[in-house]
């Protein structure tokens, strides 16, 4: 069994020790820093940050998308047609992102995470994995004020994700995951979904990952698992139907992440229910087809409650191994 993360991964360490991003970028903001003086801050975050993850036993890392601020805005603002719009609330949580809004036609205007591929995997002794947001959630959590036809606007970023996977690819990088939380709540265009996905990893060699958070995947996990993704990572936290809905579906060659570890809660999960929950789908799926996880991306959480669920999380896979 192997262990891996979501994505994101909280920017601000309880160690006081450390360099904190926050209070640099308010500095910055102020200017009684430089942007190379941030610049350093960035780095060093993101080195400590894979550090964190590696020393805790986690076998496919992230860069905690540090350099991050949502799931979409990154990649927006490398994206011709796009403007940056107001504050709206990230799905059922107390976070919030900036909507990107469509003005034009979108076309690639440049590569938003290949730089930070490069430098996450020259400081990581385990393999990096970058996690995008899938065309149809991309779609889904920008406002439409140029195509009015959300098929059109779901394949364009399908496109333009696949410049970014086809750079991500020549940089080197071997796993990619697309997040696509939207289509728990859309599950009636899984098709259209699923056919962006097709051609964001057309004529890609990486293992490619769908993860899906925050809903339930009962309606398309039966698609999905027919199409040519290697692996899926659900959300086992946020409705206990889904447990039955993976039990209940032919996973054939796919693997599973578990995500088993609410990363949207402090409490510390208890090792006897992780067990139980393996033991089951284990009788349907090789436990060497499955990796531990959290449920979706760890920023929700206090530093040191992300890293204690880690730690947790890698000691129960070595437990099971």
């Amino acid at each position: 069994m192997k262990t891996t993360v979501v994505g994101n991964y909280p920017k601000i360490s309880s160690d006081k020790s450390v360099p904190n991003l926050r209070n640099s970028l308010n500095a910055w903001d102020q200017k009684k820093l430089t942007s190379e003086q941030v610049e350093q801050v960035y780095q060093e975050t993101i080195k400590r940050v894979l550090k964190e993850q590696i020393e805790a036993g986690i076998d496919m890392v992230t860069d905690g998308q540090i350099r991050w601020d949502d799931l979409v805005t990154p990649l927006a603002k490398n994206i011709n047609g796009f403007e940056i719009g107001g504050l709206i609330r990230f799905f059922n949580n107390n976070a919030y992102y900036r909507r990107p809004v469509v003005k034009s036609k979108l076309s690639f205007k440049n590569y938003s995470t290949v730089e930070q591929f490069k430098f996450a995997q020259a400081n990581s002794s385990k393999p990096v994995k970058v996690a995008l947001p899938g065309p149809f959630t991309f779609a889904r959590l920008s406002l439409d004020e140029h195509y009015g036809n959300l098929e059109k606007l779901v394949l364009d970023l399908a496109e333009i994700l696949h410049q970014e996977v086809l750079g991500l690819e020549k940089a080197g990088c071997l796993y990619i995951q697309l997040d696509e939380p939207s289509l728990c709540y859309h599950p009636d265009q899984a098709d259209l979904a699923l056919r962006a996905v097709r051609t964001v990893f057309e004529g890609v060699e990486v293992k490619r990952t769908l993860f899906f958070y925050f809903g339930r995947v009962e309606q398309f996990l039966p698609l999905v698992l027919q199409s040519e993704i290697d692996a899926v990572g659900i959300d086992l936290v946020s409705h206990k139907e889904i447990l039955e809905a993976v039990l209940s579906n032919d996973w054939n060659s796919k693997e599973l992440i578990l995500g088993c570890f609410d990363a949207r809660n402090t409490k510390l999960e208890r090792e006897e229910d992780i067990l139980k929950i393996v033991d089951r789908i284990s009788k349907k799926i090789p436990v060497n087809r499955m990796n531990l996880s959290p449920c979706c991306g760890l920023e929700f959480l206090p530093h040191e409650s992300a890293l204690k669920k880690l730690q947790l999380l890698s000691q129960i896979a070595r437990k099971i191994n």
